[in-house]
């Protein structure tokens, strides 16, 4: 059979090549990609798919959604859509075009696997289904059982081939004839039950004699079976030869031989005095045993040993008995079930009857759904589940004896999304097989390896006898995870940080303590990475805090406890004001004023630095603008406002300054925005495009903590910058002669470059002196003033003088 073709229709050609790689890897022969709807169409017609899986967005006139409208009506093939978090109501299109999936983009690859087996699955049923009723017609003619179509009146519409020779009737005489002349009038009674019965919607049996045509009769047992209400046929009607009438004219004989359980006989001495066709094949016999053959002699050992003890138990008890037994038949392990039930009320000649059915194919099935249940699919290590199960049962453990000590490490790969996001998730998940594997060989076979989802792995340690032992695991597994990976031409390094809880502890729930070691890996992550750190209760209190922090900074800003203070910048050469630095500050109810310290890192990593960053931004233009309005000394200067990181990031940034600016109505020329040089060189580049942008709006650009980073002399160049900032750590020691030189150096250069220099943290007047002989145009400091409330800077402002005001630190 040869394996299923997928057409893609992905615009993106990296996003092509992983899905086509995902689809290669697991049997399937990947189409295209397409871009377009138009080529997805024409592939389509060209190639005749099986399935197709196409990102809504597509190029040209029609998306995605229109797409698999045409290739459903046009070519009957089923197609998976891909929506992204930006397309707008995906689930409305993918519904009109009948998709049948809609997944993510991009998918995660076990759904998308999952909803392509699903979908092809899906469509081989529906082509089952649409020729079933060539099937049915076909089983209908080649059944060996006489079968006859009749219609509401019981006449025959239709006989079919074993119908006509069990009446001995020529092809093509039965259609019309009323099927109770078939039978013998004496039988007639019976007949007229079987079809009203049938009309109620019930399957009417009986006993009867059937007619030949040379005069005689034949024993049947007859079975009517009402049909679908149509304009076809209203029954069918079966018929099949037995032996005589029975007891119980109502039940047709039972042909065993037909049945698909195995049914057995045995008497009280172990011999097999009946058994069908599926009872000896599932025994593993050749041919049918002979009759009253001793189950000892004829079936393999363990198969006889239990059939003679649970035969001897239903025979003597006379109860039944129902049973698993997993035994060796030709050599391989098989799953039966067993059903022995008493046959006769005399217990000197009673039998035990047996049903025998093989589960064995059920049973693995359901061990392997078990381990599924229970297991990362990708690298078959336990999952979070029996993660969790293997640690609640190491706290029953810990609480019944003393001596008992374990260790759980909570495991994270340092910079995986780089790795996932440059490689693809496909060399991803080879990483994460390779880092699984060598964490079961730094572990014991008592301890527990797992896979919570992501790159996270945890690792509980069993019986461990001191804290030395553990440290010395928590090395090999890190040395271990740090050497080289090498996969496709590519070396991968990678390094890995973790949390360790150690008992002694007071849990009580699993989760808890896989918290608190979660709590520990991210103060692992915060000092550096490539490291661990053994979880304490000052942490715990540490993350509650920071958690109460982020609360409450989510409502500050709806609140208006924020509030800004302003540094001063003065001219080194005659102390003249140049302008200010917009710096935040937050008033928190009944615990004071924050420290930007406590609460800006907490800002970046939740993302409230966006709104809050605007917030500021348009504060100090609103502010500035009053001043130059109340103030005509301040139409010379300029207010600095710094940008995150993250603001950086925002494609909106631009749009943002400039609705400000015009909202507020400040000139551009007196702003100037501030950018650590780290921030600029994370990403270069786009750095470059969105600086760019802003120095067309007629704002001004500075580097912040300019000797901080690492940044090129050709990146600089091409940065639209009007200023260099240095870094108050170089101001801080710059009587020292190797600080002195790079300061020195650092005007030189923002010299040469055409940009001026200011100084930050000025404390002293000899690091002013220093930096006055540099030629560096302006500073800020203590030395000056610390950062100031608004009034005050309106009070000096008014005065006209320099008599600068102490604001809070």
């Amino acid at each position: 059979m040869a394996p299923p073709r997928i057409l893609i229709g992905e615009q993106d050609r990296v996003a092509a090549a992983c899905l086509a790689a995902l689809l290669d890897k697991n049997g399937y022969v990947p189409l295209g990609p397409t871009a377009s709807c138009r080529e997805t169409l024409e592939k389509a017609d060209d190639d005749r798919p099986d399935l197709a899986v196409l990102r809504l967005d597509l190029e040209g006139a029609c998306d995605g959604a229109d797409a698999a409208a045409l290739l459903r009506e046009g070519h009957g093939i089923p197609v998976i859509l891909l929506a992204r978090n930006g397309d707008a109501c995906p689930l409305d299109p993918a519904r009109r075009a009948q998709v049948n999936f809609l997944l993510p983009h991009p998918p995660d690859d076990q759904t998308l696997l999952a909803a392509v087996e699903t979908s092809l699955a899906r469509q081989r049923l529906e082509k089952a289904l649409a020729a079933g009723q060539a099937q049915s017609r076909a089983v209908f003619a080649a059944a060996t059982t006489a079968q006859f179509l009749l219609d509401a009146r019981g006449l025959v519409r239709e006989a079919n081939p074993a119908g006509e020779k069990l009446f001995d009737r020529a092809p093509g005489t039965l259609p019309g004839v009323a099927f109770a002349t078939l039978f013998a009038p004496e039988d007639r009674p019976r007949l007229d039950r079987l079809l009203p019965a049938a009309l109620g919607g019930e399957t009417a049996r009986a006993r009867v004699r059937g007619r030949l045509p040379g005069g005689g009769t034949i024993p049947l047992a007859v079975t009517c079976v009402p049909l679908p209400a149509g304009e076809g046929p209203r029954f069918l009607l079966e018929a099949s030869p037995t032996r005589a009438p029975g007891a119980r004219p109502d039940q047709p004989d039972l042909e065993l031989e037909r049945c698909p359980e195995g049914f057995f006989v045995l008497d009280a001495e172990d011999r097999l005095l009946a058994a069908n066709a599926a009872a000896w094949g599932i025994f593993g016999l050749c041919a049918p045993p002979p009759h009253g053959a001793l189950v000892t002699k004829t079936l393999p050992e363990e198969l006889a040993t239990a059939l003679s003890r649970d035969a001897g138990r239903v025979i003597a008890w006379n109860e039944p008995v129902r049973k698993e037994v997993t035994v060796s038949i030709d050599g391989a392990d098989k799953t039966l079930l067993l059903a022995l039930f008493p046959m006769g009320h005399d217990e000197g000649s009673r039998l035990a009857g047996g049903l025998v059915t093989d589960i064995t194919d059920r049973k693995r099935l359901e061990s392997q759904l078990a381990h599924m249940a229970f297991h990362d699919p990708l690298t078959g290590l336990p999952n979070r589940s029996l993660c969790l199960d293997r640690i609640r049962q190491a706290i029953e453990r810990s609480k019944r004896r003393d001596n008992y000590q374990y260790a759980v490490i909570f495991l994270d790969l340092d910079r995986f999304k780089v790795i996932n996001d440059s490689l693809g998730h496909h060399m991803g998940d080879r990483l994460l097989e390779g880092v699984s594997k060598r964490l079961r060989e730094c572990v014991r076979g008592l301890d527990t390896v797992s896979r919570l989802g992501g790159d996270e792995f945890v690792v509980l340690l069993e019986e461990t006898g001191s804290y030395r032992e553990i440290v010395r695991i928590v090395k090999r597994i890190r040395s271990a995870v740090g050497e080289v990976f090498q996969f496709c031409d590519h070396d991968i390094h990678v390094t890995c940080s973790m949390g360790i809880v150690i008992s002694p502890c007071l849990y009580d729930k699993p989760e808890e303590l896989l918290r608190n070691a979660n709590i520990a890996l991210h103060r692992a992550k915060g000092e550096g990475r490539n490291r661990f750190k053994v979880f304490n209760t000052r942490m715990l209190e540490d993350a509650i805090r920071l958690m109460d922090l982020e609360s409450a900074l989510r409502l500050a800003l709806d609140r208006g406890e924020f509030f800004l203070d302003y540094q001063p910048i003065l001219s080194l050469s005659d102390r003249s004001l140049q302008g200010f630095e917009a710096l935040v500050r937050w008033r928190r109810p009944g615990k004071g004023v924050a420290s930007p310290k406590d609460f800006i890192p907490v800002a970046e990593d939740t993302g409230l630095i966006v709104p809050l960053g605007l917030w500021v931004l348009e504060e100090a233009c609103r502010t500035m603008v009053r001043w130059q309005t109340d103030f005509p000394q301040v139409l010379a200067m300029s207010m600095s406002v710094n940008l995150s990181a993250k603001q950086l990031t925002q494609p909106t940034l631009v749009e943002d300054v400039e609705r400000i600016l015009r909202a507020t109505g400040l000139d551009p020329h007196a702003l100037k925005l501030e950018i650590t040089e780290t921030v600029i060189m994370d990403n270069p580049e786009v750095s470059i495009l969105r600086l760019k942008r802003l120095k067309a709006l007629g704002v001004r650009l500075s580097v912040d903590d300019f000797g901080t980073g690492y940044s090129s002399l050709s990146y600089l160049q091409r940065f639209p910058i009007d200023t260099l900032k240095v870094d108050r750590t170089f101001v801080s020691e710059i009587e020292a002669n190797e600080n002195r030189k790079i300061v020195g150096a650092v005007v030189a250069l923002a010299h040469s470059l055409g940009l001026d220099v200011v100084a930050e943290g000025v404390e002293l007047e000899a690091q002013s002196a220093v930096l006055t002989d540099f030629a560096c145009e302006a500073g800020q400091g203590f030395l000056f003033s610390r950062p100031i409330a608004r009034e005050d800077v309106e009070r000096m402002l008014d005065s006209g003088g320099c008599a600068l005001g102490q604001a809070e630190p």
